[in-house]
């Protein structure tokens, strides 16, 4: 029989099911809305409004090469448990063959085609239904630059180093200072002209009242903001296996770190 598109509209909505079975359901139910809810629930594809406003803070992130280009996710349930399980492992793997499998570059949720989007959401949903637990994917990512991916043991971050020249081990290096230090901006010049100015503002009110000359107190201006920024700049963070040394030391003069990405559960 065909099904009535409002109908199916309204049992999406107060469902999210899939709306395959969404269909089926309304069909079995011959068009009786309230009797596929009970349709959905008794199959185990349970009302998942109800659990979209829980909380979501465990999951998964996972980087994938495959034949020049990478994609990378994030995808949160609401338990530990649940990130550990199979099955939401294999989801995840599934989503990340859909985006390494998509023809445009990612670099956000807002920049995915709408239709693709839902599609990636259909999969969740349908897995939400079986499992009971909120689940959100809520960062992607697909690239075509060269890079070096890092999975951190536990799938909760990964980091991605863009490159060129230089060499795979030095690449692997960046990525696992980004995974362990979180940097904010790749290098000085990355940090935006605003934050740096208001820093500035901050430092001048401090050097009010000096007697030092002009040249002095702008050396000692300049000291300040590169010490303030030198935890959140990648290049000028101190290199995790040798704190002496300055991450940007490590880097050869053949190669060019074009910029990093991290993702993160929490």
């Amino acid at each position: 029989m065909s099904v009535d598109i409002n109908l199916l509209k309204q049992l999406r909505n107060a469902t999210f099911a899939p709306m395959k079975d969404c269909k089926d359901a309304l069909v079995e139910a011959n068009g009786d809305l309230e009797k596929a809810e009970e349709i959905l629930k008794k199959k185990g594809i349970m009302k998942v409004g109800n659990k979209a406003d829980r909380a979501t803070n465990e999951g998964i992130v996972k980087v994938a090469q495959k034949d020049g280009r990478l994609a990378g996710l994030k995808l949160l349930c609401e338990t530990d448990f649940v990130a550990k399980n199979e099955d939401f492992i294999k989801l995840s793997n599934n989503l990340l063959d859909r985006l390494l499998a998509s023809k445009k570059v990612t670099k956000s949720l807002e920049e995915v085609d709408a239709k693709f989007l839902a599609e990636l959401n259909e999969m969740v949903a349908a897995f939400v239904g079986k499992i009971g637990e909120n689940m959100k994917l809520t960062e992607v990512l697909v690239e075509n630059e060269n890079a070096y991916v890092y999975n951190h043991p536990g799938n909760k971050v990964a980091s991605v180093i863009y490159y060129e020249g230089g060499n795979e081990y030095i690449a692997k290096e960046l990525a696992l200072q980004v995974t362990a230090m979180s940097p904010t901006y790749l290098d000085f010049d990355s940090v935006p002209a605003d934050y740096r100015d208001s820093l500035m503002v901050e430092f001048r009110k401090e050097m009010e009242g000096s007697n030092k000359p002009q040249n002095i107190i702008d050396q000692i201006l300049e000291g300040k903001l590169r010490k303030a920024l030198a935890e959140l700049v990648l290049m000028e963070q101190e290199y995790i296996r040798d704190a002496a040394k300055k991450t940007k030391e490590i880097v050869p003069a053949d190669m060019v770190v074009k910029g990093y990405t991290r993702i993160s559960v929490r």
